[in-house]
């Protein structure tokens, strides 16, 4: 990963971080008689995964000038492309200790909504340069709330860009770190992180930090084909007692499966018995979707299932099959999609800076 450092007197401090959207095709949360307080959080995640996608989530920070008498932004509007509304409304900010933010999410304010983005800012909180202000712009490629990790992109985005922007001298491993411990913490995600870090096809082989993973080798003309019907909510899996123990036997035996075959076919195979073993088809009400993903995995080559977790179908297939499978997808009036995308082969694909001296 490269990062592009200019010394440019008169811009702002700025970085420019993508981190790909990624899909999970089967998980195995923790042993649920394990208590969460008897981990660090850390420690905590899940084993499984899938492909990095070469659609992203882009995080966009910039530093601005404190003002000490107004305690607020600045920065003139038209350098930033918000509207001056946004920037000279005190109460679009928060603050922790050292740093005061604001946050956006595709162009709308999300400051006190973005719990992982949050959760990123309050962990590195103390590594920051006393009356820091800074604005964080995230926009996705994908659907938020779908099953494309748009919570992990852009709290990599986060830890990855402050890292950057401040040069806190961490190692991507270290920055890493803070924002899977925002989305586990969040309910946000187990894994995710993970994958877009490493990028490619990544199996997640031991839960939590440091990241053991198994990357599967994927044809470099295969395409991903990806469609959307909604969301479904990741935190309220993540809690429930009972899919909690269903998703913990069933991603065992998922994960035993998977580690006899490290290729794309059994990849495939144990994604599609881990969604029956789970019977979330049914769980969720989705029969349109069963009906799809029935005559997808019979018309193509590798198949196809369901994102962990969204009311979102992933489809690998070769390029003579990228007609049948849109055709397919069209038929079902998906609200995104369908869209034809590759396997990311890295994590943060992408980082741009333009930065002055901004340590104290």
């Amino acid at each position: 990963m490269e990062f592009n450092t200019k010394n440019t007197v008169n811009r702002r401090p700025k970085v420019e971080i993508w981190v790909p959207h990624r899909i999970s095709g089967f998980f195995q949360m923790q042993n649920p008689q394990i208590t969460k307080e008897s981990l660090s959080p850390e420690q905590i995640g899940s084993r499984g995964g899938g492909p990095a996608l070469t659609v992203y989530g882009k995080t966009t920070i910039e530093q601005h000038p404190w003002d000490k008498s107004q305690s607020i932004y600045t920065a003139n509007p038209r350098e930033s492309g918000e509207s001056s509304s946004t920037l000279h409304n005190s109460s679009t900010f928060h603050s922790f200790h050292n740093v005061r933010f604001s946050i956006s999410i595709n162009g709308q304010n999300a400051t006190k909504s973005a719990k992982t983005s949050l959760t990123v800012l309050k962990l590195m909180d103390s590594l920051l340069p006393k009356n820091s202000l800074i604005h964080i712009q995230h926009h996705f490629d994908l659907p938020l709330g779908a099953g494309y990790g748009s919570s992990g992109a852009g709290a990599l985005g986060i830890a990855f860009g402050l890292n950057n922007l401040f040069q806190l001298n961490l190692t991507p491993l270290e920055a890493a770190k803070f924002a899977h411990i925002a989305d586990v913490e969040n309910h946000t995600g187990l894994g995710t992180v993970a994958g877009q870090f490493m990028g490619g096809l990544t199996i997640v082989c031991e839960p939590g930090f440091p990241f053991i993973t198994h990357q599967i080798s994927v044809p470099k003309d295969l395409l991903i084909c990806i469609a959307s019907w909604g969301g479904i909510s990741t935190k309220q899996i993540l809690t429930d007692p009972e899919y909690r123990q269903l998703i913990y036997r069933q991603g065992k035996k998922a994960m035993v499966q998977m580690q006899t075959d490290w290729s794309l076919e059994n990849y495939l195979a144990v994604c599609r018995k881990f969604l029956a073993d789970t019977d979330m088809l049914s769980g969720f009400e989705l029969p349109q979707i069963k009906m799809l993903l029935e005559q997808l995995n019979q018309k193509t080559s590798y198949g196809a299932s369901l994102n962990m977790l969204g009311k979102s179908v992933f489809c690998f297939c070769t390029t003579g099959e990228k007609s049948i499978v849109e055709q397919l997808m069209g038929q079902f009036s998906p609200t995104f999609g369908p869209k034809f995308i590759s396997v990311s082969e890295h994590g943060i694909l992408h980082s741009k800076a333009n930065i002055n001296s901004t340590r104290n």
